[in-house]
């Protein structure tokens, strides 16, 4: 039996799309853009800019970070609560573009 062109080349793009490498390189591609681990701490404001909060913050034993003030850059798109300084809050926070950014914030009463 003769299959025409189309048919053979058809049948060769489904093996090509469906071959299991093909599958194992999509699954590594979905893994490495798994999202970063978010962290969540009890701190103070301390300052307070447009862009970034400086909180003396807990220890974050995930991080190995012992109980330090720091300033935290604010992820895109954030929309806080009024704040004040010295203001008790509850933060999360994750590792964004190469550094810690507050994803969350919420003020503690």
């Amino acid at each position: 039996m003769k299959f025409p062109l189309s048919t053979a080349l058809l049948g060769a793009l489904l093996v090509f799309v469906f071959s299991p490498a093909q599958a194992a390189d999509s699954a590594l591609a979905v893994n490495l853009a798994a999202p970063a681990p978010v962290y969540h701490v009890k701190g103070v404001i301390k300052s307070i800019s447009p862009h970034a909060l400086t909180l003396s913050h807990d220890a974050v034993p995930e991080l190995q970070w012992p109980p330090m003030t720091m300033p935290f850059a604010l992820a895109k798109n954030l929309v806080l609560p009024a704040l004040s300084v010295n203001d008790p809050v509850d933060f999360d926070v994750s590792l964004l573009d190469g550094r810690y950014e507050i994803i969350a914030l919420t003020v503690r009463h």
